[in-house]
């Protein structure tokens, strides 16, 4: 058997799911294995928004007889993709409605249906022809580990900037793995892959700006220039983007003039899908997630989940 995950949204759990036929299992491996020069590691994938590979996880300690790794990734755009990869990548995810059967408690949010198909074959081709392959971090400026900043689009209001500190939750990979967007807009470590609203019972749904956004400010977020009270520090400049009726997106504005922000659960950053350095929301390239919600500030009540 192999556990297969698309590597795919910022808020929602990816979608997940068992190929539970070995026949097929044994095909797949073979196919991989005459392929395994371009065969890449989960971790080193392309670190944008929208579909950034399928992560597959073999079981069984016999399952070491070829060229293969216990866990590995395809079709991540890191590097020049042959077809053939390309093609089982297509297959595989063609092929999800036929192993959704076993069930994972992340189906609740993420379940396995045709229409989650369609999308996600629909983001995959987008990722195939836009031959992404090298990003760099944008050039950081020296800054204090957090300060205070006047907001010049309120006439009153005041939140705080911190320093751009990526290996906090990069080099861990478990903390990598359980905290998305969310986690980092909100700049708390909960390992639960917080979601809008889980917190307060009040979870979005459908994905759109209002329900999105509902969610959070019921879990102590409110709009940009409702000013905060020092009593609130410290408070954070958030953006909230949807990929309308499928997933969320959040960014942290940083120290230095740029935003930050940790699609799903790949590595944070400060590049938007270009490579290019954000420094603003509104314009970066953020693929799919095409509806700019607003601005919102994240003081210390906030709780998430």
């Amino acid at each position: 058997m192999l556990r297969v995950t698309v590597d795919l949204f910022s808020g929602r759990p990816n979608p997940t799911w068992i190929i539970s036929d070995e026949e097929y299992s044994e095909k797949l491996l073979s196919q991989l294995s005459e392929l395994a020069d371009h065969v890449r590691d989960p971790d080193e994938v392309f670190p944008g928004l929208g579909f950034r590979g399928i992560q597959i996880q073999r079981f069984g300690d016999d399952a070491q007889r070829d060229r293969l790794p216990m866990r590995l990734a395809v079709a991540t755009g890191r590097s020049e993709e042959p077809s053939e990869i390309m093609e089982i990548a297509r297959e595989i995810i063609q092929s999800m409605t036929r192993f959704n059967k076993i069930r994972f408690p992340d189906h609740e949010l993420t379940p396995i249906n045709p229409e989650l198909q369609d999308y996600v074959l629909k983001r995959f081709e987008e990722f195939r022809l836009a031959h992404i392959r090298d990003w760099v971090l944008g050039i950081l400026k020296p800054c204090p580990l957090r300060k205070t900043v006047h907001d010049s689009e309120c006439k009153d209001c005041e939140y705080e900037e911190s320093r751009f500190n990526p290996d906090f939750w990069n080099v861990d990979p478990q903390v990598r793995l359980n905290n998305n967007c969310y986690n980092y807009a909100r700049n708390w470590r909960t390992d639960t892959f917080a979601q809008p609203g889980r917190a307060s019972g009040n979870w979005p749904n459908p994905m759109a700006c209002n329900d999105v956004a509902g969610g959070a400010m019921s879990d102590g977020l409110v709009h940009r220039c409702n000013c905060l009270p020092q009593g609130e520090y410290p408070r954070r400049l958030v953006a909230l983007v949807v990929d309308p009726g499928w997933d969320y997106h959040w960014y942290r504005k940083q120290c230095g003039g740029f935003w930050g922000h940790k699609p799903g659960s790949t590595a944070a950053r400060n590049t938007d899908n270009s490579g290019v350095l954000i420094t603003d929301p509104e314009t970066c390239d953020r693929g799919g997630y095409t509806d700019f919600c607003g601005y919102f500030y994240a003081g210390k009540s906030v709780v998430i989940t």
